[in-house]
């Protein structure tokens, strides 16, 4: 318990996130400063050109200000949003806002229970089954809320992989057919 609570506060980014957080809670903007989280993180996943004006120091500050500011009003930035990302230019910490959204976003989840698990099946699961996946682990602990992602692996033959973000459960035909390879394998000698 210590440990997961000293690695939480450990990184730069999830104070700044952490503070954020409570910043966002104080003006009841919370789901609106998530929403330009997610906008942040989606830039940075998807323009290189964004990414240079994160990391790139010979681009002058008066110049990432300009393009971060007309960035904000375009994409109608919460206030709370636009005075991080002043701060962050200010102590040339711009670097960290990718790291920060995610932090926000983990923050948000754990607040309302909610808990990422991607789902690897063999074949692609139909909406049936992605539902009786759903309810099962609603089913299982009826205090969290799933976020479900869906991947496709046909070396696991059939069954589930469940992915959790500090757990991995295997329920694929793969992983049993294996065990019971190694029990018969033991049982010849």
């Amino acid at each position: 318990m210590i440990t997961k609570v000293f690695r939480r506060f450990s990184l730069l980014s999830d104070r700044y996130a952490q503070t954020i957080f409570k910043a966002a809670g104080e003006h009841g903007e919370i789901e609106k400063v998530s929403e330009d989280m997610k906008f942040i993180t989606e830039l940075h996943n998807t323009s290189p050109e964004f990414k240079a004006i994160l990391v790139d120091p010979t681009i002058k500050k008066t110049k990432v200000n300009e393009i971060l500011e007309e960035l904000g009003d375009k994409a109608n930035f919460t206030d709370t949003t636009k005075k991080l990302i002043q701060l962050l230019l200010v102590s040339k910490r711009l670097f960290e806002i990718p790291d920060i959204a995610k932090s926000f976003e983990n923050q948000l989840k754990e607040r309302e229970k909610k808990e990422t698990v991607k789902v690897v099946s063999a074949t692609p699961l139909s909406d049936t089954e992605k539902l009786d996946v759903q309810k099962a682990l609603q089913d299982h602990d009826k205090t969290k809320k799933y976020e479900l992602s869906y991947d496709v692996d046909p070396s696991i033959l059939g069954g589930l992989q469940l992915y959790y973000p500090t757990a991995f459960m295997d329920l694929s035909l793969r992983s049993r057919l294996a065990k019971i390879k190694e029990e018969v394998g033991n049982l010849a000698v």
